[in-house]
């Protein structure tokens, strides 16, 4: 059966400009317990004193999935991994020989007597270990499964076979570990895949076919430059192709967005799964498939992860998609209006890069002659914005209280530092003012929703 151990928490934080505090390592160790992944590699404790106290905290929290610690091939290290109250520590050591002789200026022979000797150490502390040949797809085969054997005969119950490089493809992953699986004394597989190439998921499910046992991943593909598989991906590819339903999905969003807000990581809008475009729908052909059945372009029910499915109207729209946007409004239009008002729209989506539902029910008004009372005739938005976080929040707020069309600045708590109401003529104009927003010292991100019903007075 497959497992996953996450590595957010030590290859996640070594991407560029990323760093959790303690807390937040907390916070994301519950999160994916919840999800069910089988173990939690926490960090090396020789890194920083805060990254040791993040591992004890973690290890102390009884979770179900077992706590990893990180090490490189030195007692030291390894006695702070037995200290932080690790389940297992993994020792990680390079068998390529540019790294053998660039960076360690060892032999082999003198590699397999480091490794021996470590690993038994560890095992005396009462440790369980993992070896992880560091480069292992770069490094000559025969010394590979040496090296290996001597770390399972030493103590070692898991080898983690690196691609450090991403360099392998799906073919040549299933060979190389049904090779290894022939090769090696009893152990369990992990396979840690880099994704130079965009390989890595696919290169991770090749290794599985061939035997191999787990899989690492971290929230939202960090790691070191390209990072390596996806969490949500590794699930949903395994729960939806290959039927295995042993974790959690519905916390998946939750988690990839937790990342998002404290690693300022953020996601492409085209990425798989969680990405913003992943279940968007803009072609005319599309849309009405997907009005009909939802089927005909969605790999999935995005119900699945708590998600719901988007119709982008523009000069790309058909008729059935400008009819169902029409339809949440409640406003009925004749087989002619509908003609003239999606020839409108995609005149208009000619000149502009978005259009809103405001534009959409303008057209209408226009065509049909009717006045549709959804549409607001002073535009009305409230306006969400993030501040950076070496920025006082007061100083963003005393800027935007500038502007002549924003009203009510507020600082807030939650996802975002500031909320500001603003008025303006049209689309335009808003999309104007936001622009000029974005543009202060300080300010990181902004989300903007627009009103389109207004109700006065009260019901009594």
């Amino acid at each position: 059966m497959l497992e996953i151990l996450d590595t957010t928490l030590r290859e996640g934080e070594q991407t560029p400009y990323v760093n959790f505090s303690v807390e937040e390592k907390i916070e994301i160790a519950k999160m994916l317990d919840c999800i069910g992944v089988d173990m939690i590699e926490a960090g090396d404790p020789s890194v920083s004193p805060n990254v040791a106290k993040a591992i004890e905290k973690i290890a102390s929290l009884g979770l179900h999935a077992e706590v990893v610690a990180h090490s490189i091939a030195s007692r030291p290290s390894i006695d702070r991994a037995k200290v932080c109250g690790a389940n297992r520590v993994a020792i990680f050591y390079a068998t390529s020989k540019i790294h053998l002789d660039s960076k360690l200026h060892r032999t082999q022979e003198q590699a397999i007597e480091i490794i021996r000797e470590h690993i038994s150490y560890a095992k005396s502390l009462g440790l369980k270990v993992r070896y992880t040949p560091e480069d292992a797809t770069r490094t000559d085969f025969e010394f590979l499964v040496q090296i290996c054997n001597a770390a399972i005969e030493s103590g070692a119950d898991r080898i983690s076979f690196a691609d450090t490089l991403g360099i392998m493809q799906p073919h040549t992953m299933f060979e190389r570990v049904s090779a290894l699986r022939e090769s090696l004394l009893s152990c369990q597989i992990d396979l840690h895949c880099h994704d130079d190439y965009g390989l890595a998921l696919a290169n991770a499910m090749a290794g599985i076919r061939a035997g191999a046992n787990c899989i690492h991943t971290t929230v939202n593909g960090l790691g070191e430059r390209t990072g390596i598989p996806d969490l949500a991906e590794a699930i949903l590819s395994f729960h939806n192709l290959e039927g295995i339903q042993k974790y959690n999905i519905q916390l998946l969003m939750e988690l990839s967005s937790y990342l998002e807000k404290i690693s300022g990581f953020f996601l492409s809008p085209n990425k798989p799964i969680t990405g913003q475009n992943a279940f968007s729908h803009k072609s005319g052909v599309h849309t009405n498939g997907v009005l009909k059945d939802p089927r005909t372009y969605e790999p999935f029910d995005p119900a699945m992860l708590g998600r719901e499915r988007k119709i982008v109207i523009d000069k790309y729209t058909g008729k059935s998609a400008v009819a169902a946007r029409l339809k949440e409004y409640d406003i009925e239009v004749s087989n002619a209006e509908l003609e003239v008002i999606v020839s409108r729209i995609k005149n208009i989506g000619d000149e502009r890069k978005q259009l809103f539902d405001a534009d959409i029910l303008e057209i209408a008004e226009q065509v049909t002659g009717r006045e549709i009372d959804v549409i607001p005739r002073d535009i009305s938005a409230m306006l969400m914005v993030e501040v950076e976080s070496h920025v006082y929040t007061s100083s963003v707020v005393r800027r935007m209280r500038g502007f002549t069309n924003v009203s009510n600045v507020y600082e807030i708590t939650g996802d975002f530092d500031i909320s500001a109401f603003i008025n303006v003529e049209n689309v335009s104009a808003l999309n104007n003012l936001i622009e000029e927003i974005r543009t202060v010292q300080g300010v990181k991100r902004t989300e903007t929703r627009m009103v389109l019903k207004k109700y006065n007075g009260s019901n009594k």
